[in-house]
């Protein structure tokens, strides 16, 4: 593409070029270039949701199709997979795959109860934090300072060693080993949302902090808990799955992907598909998960390449 130069606008007399005038003029990007880049984000958050859409199914699909989960079996032990189970049978000639849609309602389940907790509590503490700043901020943010020092998966197998755990103290004990980075981000977030000028005039007119923070603060925040919430459900799904694994979580006959992995690692060799399916699973859901966070962190804009001014 040849530039015209003679059609260029004639320089007042007795005036300088700008710098800006003699620099390159940038070449706008092709509009296909800008439909190629859109279509690989928008196929990568499609393929994160076509993911999340299936492990939801999880939830649902053992009550439709019935499938025997807890049926022992003793002369169908350690089958392959075949038409008749899809993913094969365990020691004990269960279904391996009714096992996995059931241990996935309870991983699901834990992880998702977990995720919720530690985000309310970190809002309400760090929006509270933000919102109250002095002597109130600064106590709080030091008691996060210090929770988050403490490793949280020491702190749940520590309490998991001494008393016994099922699916609702498993919830309690991740969110109360989760909320800290909530917390932290949250008290950001609403100190740079108490200087907005929406917020500056409802102070002005009169409204109190509590209708300061539920009308115009936290609705404003609705993109950092989403991201936030998405984190802190790959963490719970991961905390479940590795204290069950380590044998002090839910325990058998109830089937999580945690406990299906412990179960299946003395049959690496003979009957390695007991191993794959819920590893696999697993690691799918935390990508998918990941993946939809990172996609709606990113703004249209930051995505968007940047083109010469008309």
């Amino acid at each position: 593409m040849s530039l015209d130069i003679t059609s260029a606008p004639a320089l007042p007399a007795g005036r300088p070029p700008s710098p800006a005038a003699s620099l390159p003029v940038p070449l706008e990007v092709s509009v296909a270039r800008r439909g190629r880049h859109r279509f690989r984000f928008e196929r990568r958050t499609l393929g994160a949701l076509a993911v999340c859409g299936a492990v939801t199914l999880l939830l649902v699909l053992p009550e439709v199709t019935g499938l025997p989960a807890y049926r022992v079996d003793l002369g169908a032990v350690l089958q392959p997979p075949s038409p008749t189970h899809p993913l094969g049978t365990d020691e004990n000639g269960r279904d391996a795959l009714a096992r996995l849609l059931v241990g996935g309602q309870a991983t699901l389940g834990i992880g998702a109860g977990g995720a919720a907790l530690a985000v309310l509590l970190g809002t309400l503490l760090g929006a509270g934090a933000g919102y109250a700043g002095g002597a109130l901020d600064a106590t709080l943010m030091r008691f996060v300072d210090f929770a988050l020092a403490f490793p949280s998966l020491f702190a749940i197998l520590l309490f998991t060693s001494f008393f016994q755990s099922g699916p609702l103290q498993l919830v309690v004990l991740i969110g109360l080993t989760g909320w800290m980075p909530v917390a932290r981000l949250l008290r950001g977030n609403v100190r740079d949302l108490l200087h907005a000028e929406y917020v500056e005039a409802a102070r002005t007119l009169g409204a109190s902090g509590g209708r300061i923070v539920l009308r115009h603060v936290l609705p404003n925040t609705g993109g950092v808990l989403f991201v936030t919430g998405l984190v802190q459900l790959s963490r719970a799904i991961l905390a479940e799955a590795t204290i069950s694994f380590l044998g002090l979580g839910v325990q058998p006959p109830e089937p999580t992907w945690g406990n299906l992995l412990i179960g299946a690692q003395d049959y690496l060799y003979s009957a390695p598909w007991l191993a794959v399916a819920p590893g696999l699973t697993i690691t799918l859901t935390l990508l998918a998960v990941y993946s939809l966070g990172m996609n709606r962190a990113l703004s249209p804009r930051a995505t968007r390449p940047a083109t010469s001014a008309p």
